[in-house]
């Protein structure tokens, strides 16, 4: 009998308390001066010709982080839509590497996109887990109880009739 050796799934990591920190940092950098409104633009497709290179040389820092595991890939992954961040800024990198003749220019970026669609192909929407479906795929089984995105409880009436405030209030 032949054994044929199939690849192992990629191993993108497992975020911890140690890696809040520098998550926020990153937030921090996205949703501050003067990224924060090239960011924004970016998820609205509205992107002005000076957010290209500002969000690519961003996103290239924190690929740097993921790829050489001082992130886990699975934390960045999850927040951040890299591959689709990239498929809008390919053409103008592809660019850049040609004008400038740096063919390292964003690669860590590139890496990352492509191991984000790996990521995300075998990852369904979280969202998917929490209400069947119309389209009668309540045959699938949810992730189990206690992993990211798995099923939560439904709240109560009265947890859905309160108001932030009153969530707070209640919980104090």
């Amino acid at each position: 009998m032949i054994k044929v050796k199939t690849p192992a799934a990629p191993d993108f990591g497992r975020a911890g308390p140690e890696h809040v920190a520098p998550f926020l940092g990153i937030m921090t950098i996205l949703h501050t001066e003067p990224v924060a409104p090239a960011f924004a633009r970016l998820l609205s497709k509205q992107l002005e010709p000076n957010d290209y290179l500002l969000l690519v040389h961003v996103f290239e820092e924190i690929s740097v982080l993921a790829l050489h595991h001082l992130l886990p890939e699975a934390l960045i992954f999850d927040a951040f839509a890299f591959d689709l961040y990239w498929d809008e800024l390919r053409e103008d990198v592809l660019k850049a590497r040609k004008e400038t003749r740096n063919e390292k220019f964003g690669e860590n970026f590139e890496i990352a996109a492509d191991r984000a669609r790996i990521y995300r192909q075998d990852r369904p929407p979280k969202h998917r887990w929490l209400h069947k479906s119309d389209e009668g795929d309540s045959d699938e089984s949810p992730p189990r109880d206690g992993r990211p995105g798995g099923p939560r409880p439904s709240p109560s009436p009265q947890q859905e009739r309160a108001t932030p405030a009153e969530s707070r209030t209640k919980t104090s």
